[in-house]
């Protein structure tokens, strides 16, 4: 389990799939994460089964979000497509209800995610790929330090238009630098 300020990232659980089918298909919630139908709690169970297979052979490592303080569900956040030769991944997150929100727990997640990657697992990059209506999460991942790489232009048809796909990522010299800089100068003033 890991931690940061103000969430803990867990394996999930089967008995989380109740809590994420509460929020799991709110139509807002499936456009950003695509695909729009809906899903069944079968088809979750089955997922969360697949997460443990996958963090098994090393090619993903998905994690349950929850609050330390009370250990409230808040989503879910994954280091996918793992290419070892490459030390490089995917990561994804979703903070599933959107009162959860704007609440910093999205980006103190990323924030241990890319500890998990880059001090845990020696990856060398991480990326992501966010659609470009999706403001709150572009502002997010540039807050956090990923930089925009391009944009793949209409790539998803989400809510009746084609959306564009922004590809960022983070090399393990600008997490070293931000991160490590930071926590460095933390513990002199200790």
């Amino acid at each position: 389990m890991f931690e940061g300020e103000s969430v803990r990232l867990r394996s999930l659980e089967l008995s989380d799939v109740p809590l994420i089918m509460k929020h799991w298909n709110n139509i807002n919630l499936r456009k950003e994460l695509g695909p729009v139908v809906p899903h069944s709690s079968n088809e979750r169970e089955m997922w969360v089964r697949q997460t443990w297979k996958e963090r098994e052979q090393r090619t993903a490592f998905v994690f349950a979000i929850e609050t330390r303080k009370d250990r409230y569900f808040l989503g879910h956040c994954a280091l996918k497509n793992v290419r070892w030769i490459n030390r490089s991944a995917i990561v994804s997150i979703a903070i599933y209800n959107k009162s959860d929100r704007g609440k910093g727990y999205g980006t103190d997640a990323l924030k241990v995610l890319l500890r998990v990657g880059f001090d845990f697992l020696n990856l060398h990059r991480i990326a992501l790929n966010v659609f470009h209506t999706n403001k709150q999460a572009l502002h997010v991942y540039e807050k956090i330090g990923f930089k925009k790489v391009g944009e793949l232009r209409e790539t998803d048809f989400v809510d009746g238009k084609y959306v564009n796909d922004v590809i960022m990522d983070m090399l393990e010299e600008d997490y070293r630098q931000l991160y490590h800089t930071k926590l460095a100068k933390n513990c002199l003033r200790g």
